[in-house]
């Protein structure tokens, strides 16, 4: 009697342990991995995602798919030459906002509208340059009436390519 007992408690023992251990295996598998901080992807990487999502929108051929990632590697080579210009003017802008600091606020606005709006040429300077020159007729019509899948939200809510900074992302 003593023998089945023992044996009928190291049973349960074992399905106990047994469902410890699955539980925080799956536990375990759950939780987010810190694998440091993310390296920003290169233009040549935004051009590749952004071509590729273009590819899927006009279904591009592979002579289009060429041509649309040699502009938009071109663009966003030209946007990151800006963007260490306007980070430090952001910072300085949370400064001056935190601050009240008024003058600041405003001088620091315009040099950031300034560089933005270069930002905005670039970006529709190759929207264009896609439109005219890549899609062909019934492609350009599938944009429709406003500047759709070439000047519309692409990743993280940017224009193509993600050009520009993450919503979010601003100081």
């Amino acid at each position: 009697m003593k023998m089945k007992e023992s044996n009928r408690r190291l049973m349960i023992m074992r399905r106990v342990l047994a469902i410890t251990v699955l539980a925080g295996g799956v536990v375990y598998a759950q939780r987010p991995r810190d694998h440091g901080p993310a390296t920003p992807p290169t233009p040549a990487q935004m051009a590749q995602r952004e071509t590729e999502r273009l590819t899927r929108f006009f279904t591009l051929n592979a002579g289009q798919q060429s041509a649309v990632l040699g502009i938009l590697t071109a663009a966003d080579t030209q946007l990151q030459a800006l963007a260490p210009q306007i980070q430090p003017l952001r910072t300085t802008l949370t400064s001056a906002i935190k601050s009240n600091n008024q003058g600041l606020i405003s001088s620091t606005l315009l040099q950031l509208s300034n560089l933005e709006a270069q930002q905005q040429v670039i970006r529709a300077n190759a929207a264009g340059q896609i439109c005219a020159t890549v899609l062909n007729a019934a492609q350009q019509a599938q944009v429709g009436n406003g500047l759709g899948p070439l000047m519309g939200p692409g990743p993280g809510g940017r224009g193509p390519g993600g050009f520009g900074p993450a919503r979010g992302n601003r100081n």
